[in-house]
C-alpha cells in the first residue's frame, strides 16, 4: 500500500511539475539592470523588462520584481501589462539593490479584474556571483563617475573609462561608461539618479519616447547633469530638452575654431580646424557658467543652470575635426565633461577662447585625463568591500530623529523575559517540585510556566508598546525662483502598537517611494544580510506607489517620498545694497512660518522671523554671519556613523542642517552651493506644525512635521528694491 501511494504522489507531482514548465515555456523574459552593468548600491537603477509570448489570445498580466534594497527592506515592485502573441514587450521598470544583492526575482501573473490570480513564469536572476567575472552587477562607489551615455559612440568616447579619473573631496576613483540605445532609456526620471552626467551624443531625436525626454528632463531640474553633443539631428523646439538647456540654437553654418580653443581642449593646435556647427546664443534669465567662442566670435561650447542642474552644448560633431585629432579625444572629452562638471564663476571677454580667467567654485565631483588610469585605479579598488558616503550618513541623522520619539521596543525586555522564564524552568521549579516530592510533574509545571509566560508576553508587551499609530515626517522642499522647479523629498517613520499591513491615502500624483534603512559606513560582501522587511509598491504612469507596508510592534517602518510639486508654498523677494538686505516673504501655506534666514555666498545673511499663514512679513537689516548647512563638516557627518548623539543636540530633536545632505536631497544642496557662488541668495524656512500632505488609513493617527523649505533667489542690488 505504502509503494502504490508514494507512486500515485510521484506521479502527481511529475504532472505538476510539467504544467508548471509547460506554462512558463509559453513566455520568454530578458532581463537588463544598471547603466552598462553599472549602479549605484541603494539608489534607484532602471531595469528593463522583455517579454515574449506564444499564447494564441491577448495576456492580461503583471510582473513582479522583489530584490534587496538594503540590508533591511526587500523592494517588491509590480507593474501590469497587456501581450499579445509574437509582440515584443519592453518594460523599462526602476527599482533599487543593495550592495552586494544576490539576486532578484522576476514573476509573471495573470490579473483578472484587478487581481493577480495565477503565477505562470518565476526565474530568480543571480547578481552578485562568486567572483567579479560572474557578476551581473558592477557597484559604483562614491569615488567612482558613472557617465550615461545614449547616441553616437564616435571619436574615441567609448575608451575614455581607461583614460580618464575620477576626483571627489574622498579621494580618486574609476570611470564608468553606461551605454544605452535610445529604446532602453528610462522613462522616468527616477532610472537616470546613479549617473553623475549623461550624454548625448547626437541621437536621433524621433526615436525618443516623449516620456523619455521629459524623464530627462526633470533629471536635469533635479540636480541631474548633461553634455549635449550637437550633429546632424537638429534639436526641435518643442523637445523638452531645448526647454532645459541654457542656450538657443541657430541654423548650421561654418566656423573657424582657433589653435588657442583647440589648445584649450588639449587637442592638437598647430593649424586651425574648420567645422560646420550650430551657433549657440544664450537664453535672457538664464545663469551660463562657461562659454567658449571660434575665431568669428561664435559661441561653440556653453554651459549653465537649469533648475538643479547644469546643462552643456558642444554646437558640433568633434568627429569632423581632421583625423589626426581622434589621438588626443580622451583628453578633449575629459575638458568637456570638466566644464559641466565644475561649477565656473564668472566669464571672460566676449570672443575669449579662454576659460584660465575664470575662478572655479566648490567642485565635487571632476575627472582628469590619466594614459594608464585602468591599472593604476584597479590595483586600489576592492569589489567585496562597499563605503557609505554623506547621503547615507545624513540619513543616519534623520532616522535617529524619527527613531528617538518612537524608539521600537528594547531588547532587553526580551532579554528579561527570557531570563526569568529560564530561571522558574530550571531552579526554581526543581526546588519546590522536590520538596513537595513531585518531581515526576515536571513536564506538567514546564506545560503551565510556558503557557503562563506566552499570554504574560503577549499582553505585556501589549501594554508597553500601547498608544497611537505615530506617522513622523521630515520634508524639505526645494525650489528656484524661476517658478518652474520645485522639488519635495520626505523622510517618514510609520510606527504601530499592533502588527499589521498598513496602507497610506491621499498620496499625491508622480511620487517615488523606497524604504531606507540605517547604514554602516563599510559593507562587506561576506557580511551581507537579506532583508526582513518588504515593501509592496506599484509602478505604473511614471510614479511608485506604497501599496502595502507590514510593520510589527518591534520595528519603525522607514520611507522615502521624492517628486515633482507644483510650487513651494512661498515666495520671497530680495534686495542687497552693501551689507543692508531687504526681504519679503509671502506666506502661501495655511501653516505658519516658524523661523527662517537669508544665506549668501560669503556665509553671511540676515534672521528673518515668524511670518502668519496666508500673510507676508518685510525685514531690512544688515549683514551678519550666519552658521548655515554650508558649514557642515562633510567628513565628521559621514564618519559619525556610530555616535547618533553627534546627528541630535538632544533626544527627539532633529539637527535640520543635516537633513540638507541625505538621500535625495543632497544634489539640490550641491546646485544650491554652486549657485550662492554665482551670486545668488537662498531663502530658507521652518514651518510650524504643517499638515502632512499624505496620511495613514487608518481611524485614529498622530501625526509630526517637520517642514523645511529652501528657495533659490536673484537679489536686485538698487538700493534695496525688489528685482527678480
Amino acid at each position: 500500500m505504502i509503494r502504490v501511494c508514494a507512486v500515485v504522489v510521484a506521479v502527481l507531482a511529475q504532472g505538476f511539475c510539467v504544467g508548471v514548465r509547460a506554462d512558463e515555456s509559453d513566455f520568454n523574459v530578458d532581463f537588463f539592470c544598471g547603466w552598462g552593468g553599472c549602479y549605484r548600491p541603494m539608489e534607484w537603477t532602471p531595469v528593463e523588462i522583455g517579454i515574449q509570448t506564444t499564447l494564441e489570445e491577448p495576456f492580461n498580466g503583471a510582473i513582479v520584481l522583489s530584490a534587496p534594497q538594503d540590508g533591511l527592506n526587500n523592494l517588491n515592485i509590480s507593474h501590469q501589462f497587456v501581450l499579445t502573441k509574437d509582440l515584443y514587450l519592453h518594460l523599462p521598470l526602476v527599482t533599487k539593490f543593495a550592495f552586494a544583492a544576490d539576486r532578484c526575482d522576476v514573476q509573471l501573473f495573470k490579473v483578472v479584474n484587478g487581481e493577480f490570480r495565477k503565477r505562470v513564469y518565476a526565474e530568480q536572476r543571480d547578481l552578485w556571483g562568486g567572483s567579479s567575472s560572474g557578476q551581473l552587477l558592477q557597484s559604483i562607489t562614491e569615488n567612482d563617475m558613472l557617465i550615461g551615455h545614449i547616441g553616437g559612440r564616435r571619436f574615441g568616447l567609448l575608451r575614455l573609462p581607461k583614460q580618464a579619473v575620477s576626483r571627489s573631496r574622498r579621494g580618486e576613483g574609476k570611470v564608468y561608461l553606461g551605454d544605452k540605445l535610445i529604446r532602453m532609456a528610462p522613462w522616468d526620471w527616477a532610472g537616470l539618479v546613479s549617473l553623475d552626467i549623461l550624454i548625448l551624443y547626437d541621437p536621433d531625436w524621433d526615436q525618443f519616447n516623449p516620456r523619455q525626454l521629459e524623464a530627462i528632463s526633470q533629471w536635469v531640474l533635479n540636480g541631474g547633469k548633461v553634455l549635449l553633443v550637437l550633429g546632424v539631428h537638429p534639436l526641435a523646439g518643442n523637445n523638452p530638452i531645448s526647454e532645459v538647456i541654457p542656450v538657443h540654437v541657430g541654423q548650421a553654418r561654418q566656423t573657424t575654431l582657433g589653435v588657442e580653443l583647440l589648445g584649450d581642449w588639449d587637442l592638437q593646435s598647430s593649424d586651425p580646424e574648420t567645422i560646420v556647427f550650430w551657433p549657440l546664443a544664450e537664453k535672457p534669465g538664464v545663469q551660463l557658467c562657461a562659454r567658449q567662442f571660434s575665431d568669428a566670435n561664435d559661441c561653440v561650447f556653453a554651459t549653465g543652470y537649469a533648475g538643479f542642474g547644469r546643462v552643456g552644448v558642444l554646437a558640433f560633431d568633434p568627429a569632423t575635426l581632421s583625423e589626426g585629432q581622434g589621438a588626443r579625444s580622451s583628453r578633449f572629452w575629459v575638458k568637456c565633461l570638466g566644464m559641466v562638471l565644475d561649477d565656473i564663476c564668472g566669464d571672460g571677454p566676449a570672443g575669449a577662447a579662454s576659460t584660465s580667467r575664470r575662478q572655479y567654485a566648490k567642485s565635487y565631483r571632476s575627472i582628469r585625463f590619466e594614459q594608464d588610469a585602468e591599472n593604476s585605479i584597479n590595483s586600489r579598488q576592492n569589489t567585496n568591500y562597499f563605503e557609505t558616503g554623506v547621503a547615507q550618513a545624513a540619513n543616519n541623522a534623520v532616522m535617529n530623529y524619527i527613531y528617538k520619539g518612537i524608539r521600537p521596543l528594547s531588547i532587553w525586555w526580551v532579554i528579561l523575559l527570557l531570563s526569568l522564564l529560564a530561571v522558574l524552568l530550571g531552579p526554581v521549579d526543581y526546588i519546590i517540585l522536590k520538596r513537595l516530592g513531585r518531581l515526576p510533574l515536571t513536564w506538567v509545571t514546564c506545560t503551565f510556566w510556558i503557557i503562563t509566560f506566552t499570554v504574560f508576553a503577549y499582553y505585556g508587551v501589549r501594554f508597553l508598546r500601547s498608544g497611537d499609530l505615530e506617522l513622523r515626517v521630515v520634508s524639505i522642499l526645494d525650489g528656484v525662483a524661476d517658478g518652474k522647479t520645485a522639488w519635495s523629498t520626505n523622510y517618514c517613520g510609520l510606527f504601530a502598537p499592533r502588527s499589521a499591513e498598513y496602507r497610506l491615502k491621499d498620496l499625491g500624483e508622480k511620487q517615488w517611494w523606497s524604504g531606507i534603512a540605517p547604514m554602516e559606513q563599510s559593507i562587506w560582501a561576506h557580511r551581507y544580510e537579506v532583508g526582513a522587511r518588504t515593501i509592496y509598491c506599484n509602478q505604473e504612469d511614471g510614479e511608485n506607489w506604497p501599496v502595502s507596508l507590514p510593520v510589527n510592534i518591534w520595528t519603525i517602518q522607514c520611507l522615502m517620498n521624492e517628486g515633482v510639486i507644483e510650487r513651494l508654498p512661498f515666495t520671497a523677494d530680495v534686495g542687497r545694497d552693501g551689507d543692508q538686505v531687504t526681504v519679503q516673504i509671502n506666506n502661501e501655506s495655511d501653516a505658519a512660518i516658524l523661523k527662517g534666514y537669508v544665506l549668501f555666498d560669503d556665509g553671511r545673511g540676515v534672521f528673518v522671523g515668524t511670518v502668519g499663514p496666508h500673510s507676508s512679513g518685510q525685514y531690512s537689516m544688515e549683514m551678519q554671519q550666519v552658521n548655515a548647512w554650508r558649514e557642515v563638516d562633510e567628513n565628521r557627518l559621514r564618519d559619525s556613523y556610530y555616535s547618533y548623539q553627534h546627528y541630535s543636540e538632544d533626544a527627539g530633536r532633529l539637527n535640520r542642517e543635516y537633513s540638507y545632505f541625505a538621500q535625495g536631497s543632497l544634489q539640490r544642496t550641491r546646485a544650491i552651493d554652486a549657485y550662492l557662488a554665482h551670486g545668488a541668495a537662498v531663502v530658507c524656512v521652518e514651518y510650524e506644525n504643517a499638515a502632512v500632505p499624505f496620511a495613514v488609513d487608518a481611524r485614529r493617527c498622530k501625526y509630526e512635521h517637520i517642514q523645511l523649505g529652501r528657495l533659490v533667489v536673484f537679489p536686485g542690488e538698487e538700493d534695496g528694491e525688489f528685482e527678480k
